[in-house]
């Protein structure tokens, strides 16, 4: 069945334009809110780099210095100054989708004390759970459907940084937070932190609104302990050995993943930007790029169905681009497209994860090649040595985005029309990657054993557009609540709006309405998922809603 397309961004993707013509526009769909450790991230940039190395670099946060703030404690968050704020970012910012959420770990340091019982600390962890709830239910309701993902924290290495000035531990800044909770030991402020974490995680566990990943090892995961610890236990450990995501409780963080500030003294308990970028990369990938894919991602089959084939013939199951000894190799991928509803796309994009690049990188300065078909190129869904050669439903240069910039990044292919249009769900489709022309290196990407790290095939549903000028308009207007039990508001300007056409998963108009106060309702539709193509002065919006 044919399957319509509609340009992204801007018009001009149409089979055969280059990559630079291809331009992103940039949407922020996440807050970030909280304490120091958010305020660091806003100066760093932390989100936005880690979403464009997930694929997603058409996608950004907002935050200021007031909602994320140096200091701040769960209460700060109860007060109508810290609220009125961050209603009015979400108010400015209609796109945002998701809180991300830093807060409750000045709340434990300040309260906490090696002395206490472990009813105290029971208490201590339960009322800063409870306050931080508090916190949650506030963030939810400032717009219908909003998300909150609670960051956590890493473990602090308060032992050794101060040990280390030594005998002027005092006149460390922070040796009296360290002193205030009775000088703890690793083991002791790591397992404090962990049952903290696990009663946030059972919270989350409970409203499918709020998620959490855990990563108070990935810095010991990442940095490893090449020198021996300067305190008990001592010791050291290679990088990339110890279990993810808890690490080895009994250690703090390594020290070359703390803060330093102009060289004079190492934090305890901050990060410095590549620590903050590491941990939040690795959150990421488990939570925030597939939240952020559209109405269905497809994982690639593996197996034998994916893999690479040269120009000389040679099948590899390893996926590859590029060129070596004057073959070109290109990547073959298999997605199960039949899982797809019966319906039409306006987008589709391909992520690969880069693993390991060999001499030059291929997807620098030169456009990439895709060739798709719907069914297989060979005699089977195997890579077979035809794939290269043979003719495909359609081909083009893609748009790309995210990163190549290295291992661990996310390529995003936006395909062309032409491919859009002939991705169904009769049978399983098949793509060949290629940059033609280039020479002088090989990039590989992760195959499908780890369903983590993929390829994707993300796809949008949506109604075909009937001109060229329906698809003037590349970004959503904004439509609340969603799910919505039938009325619905539109932000736009009133005077720009004319008609709304509401198009079920068959795309059939099943609702034709006229916006009245920037509000329609379609209480009379049945429950599901429905495309809301709005009609301006300026052209056409798409919106998908569910209907409860």
């Amino acid at each position: 069945m044919k399957r319509s397309f509609m340009l992204i961004a801007l018009l001009g993707f149409m089979h055969g334009i280059s990559f630079s013509q291809c331009v992103e526009v940039p949407e922020n769909r996440v807050l970030l809110v909280g304490d120091s450790w958010a305020s660091f991230e806003n100066a760093d940039q932390t989100i936005t780099h880690g979403l464009s190395h997930l694929g997603h670099s058409d996608k950004k946060f907002a935050s200021s210095v007031v909602i994320a703030e140096n200091g701040a404690e769960t209460n700060d968050f109860l007060t109508q100054e810290k609220q009125d704020a961050i209603q009015a970012l979400i108010d400015a910012n209609p796109d945002i989708q998701i809180v991300h959420l830093s807060i409750g770990g000045n709340d434990v340091l300040g309260d906490w004390n090696v002395d206490f019982t472990q009813h105290m600390t029971d208490s201590m962890e339960q009322s800063v759970a409870a306050r931080l709830e508090e916190v949650i239910a506030f963030l939810k309701n400032t717009r219908p459907g909003m998300r909150v993902f609670w960051a956590g924290y890493t473990y602090p290495n308060f032992a050794e940084v101060i040990n280390d000035v030594h005998p002027f531990e005092t006149s460390h800044p922070f040796y009296g937070t360290w002193d205030g909770m009775g000088q703890p030991t690793f083991i002791q402020i790591n397992t404090l932190l962990n049952d903290f974490s696990d009663s946030v995680a059972a919270y989350c566990d409970s409203d499918p609104m709020v998620n959490f990943v855990r990563a108070q090892g990935i810095l010991q995961y990442y940095y490893g302990q090449a020198q021996p610890l300067g305190v008990a236990p001592g010791g050291t450990y290679p990088a990339f050995t110890c279990p993810v995501p808890l690490g080895y409780p009994d250690y703090p963080s390594p020290k070359d993943a703390m803060r330093l500030y102009a060289g004079v003294f190492t934090d305890c308990f901050h990060l410095s930007p590549e620590a903050y970028q590491i941990m939040f990369d690795y959150q990421a990938l488990h939570f925030y790029q597939k939240f952020f894919m559209d109405d269905l991602y497809l994982l690639s089959e593996g197996g034998t169905m994916d893999g690479s084939v040269s120009s000389a013939g040679d099948v590899s199951q390893e996926v590859k681009i590029g060129e070596d000894g004057g073959n070109e190799i290109a990547a073959v991928l298999t997605f199960d497209t039949q899982q797809m509803m019966d319906t039409t796309l306006s987008n589709a994009s391909i992520f690969l994860r880069r693993t390991d690049l060999t001499g030059t990188d291929p997807f620098t300065g030169t456009d990439v090649h895709v060739k798709m078909k719907s069914g297989n190129f060979g005699t089977s869904a195997d890579v077979e040595a035809v794939d290269f050669t043979a003719d495909g439903d359609a081909e083009g240069a893609p748009c790309q985005f995210g990163s190549h910039d290295a291992n661990e990044h996310w390529v995003r292919l936006d395909l062309t029309a032409e491919m859009i249009a002939n991705i169904n769900n009769g049978d399983k489709t098949q793509f060949v990657i290629s940059i033609p022309g280039f020479t002088g290196g090989v990039m590989t990407f992760n195959d499908a054993s780890d369903p983590v790290t993929a390829p994707i095939l993300n796809l949008n549903y949506g109604p075909e557009p009937s001109s060229v000028a329906d698809i003037r308009k590349a970004k959503e207007l904004p439509v609340y609540p969603v799910p919505t039990t039938g009325p619905l508001t539109i932000d736009a300007d009133m005077n720009a709006l004319m008609t709304v056409d509401v198009v079920n998963i068959m795309g059939e108009v099943v609702k034709q309405l006229k916006p009245s106060n920037n509000r329609i309702d379609i209480s009379d539709l049945q429950a599901g998922p429905y495309v809301l193509r709005i009609t301006t002065k300026d052209g056409i919006s798409t919106k998908r809603i569910i209907k409860r």
